[in-house]
């Protein structure tokens, strides 16, 4: 019985420990998803203000 108890107190421990690893890989890949999402957004808005300006510049210039 003394083993049971040992055995299952162990394996607990080895759920509990992969739970937590694999927990903290979900919340990195959760955060590399995240970080690429914002950087397509912060690129897209730039290349769109680039845009923006350059038509603004563009029309500037033809008025001159």
């Amino acid at each position: 019985m003394e083993n049971a108890r040992i055995l299952e107190e162990r394996l607990k421990r080895i759920i509990r420990e992969v739970s937590n690893q694999t927990g903290n890989e979900i919340k990195q890949d959760l955060l590399v998803d995240l970080e690429k999402e914002v950087t397509t957004i912060v690129r897209q808005n730039s290349q769109q203000e680039v845009t923006r300006f350059l038509t603004l510049l563009k029309g500037a210039i033809h008025q001159i």
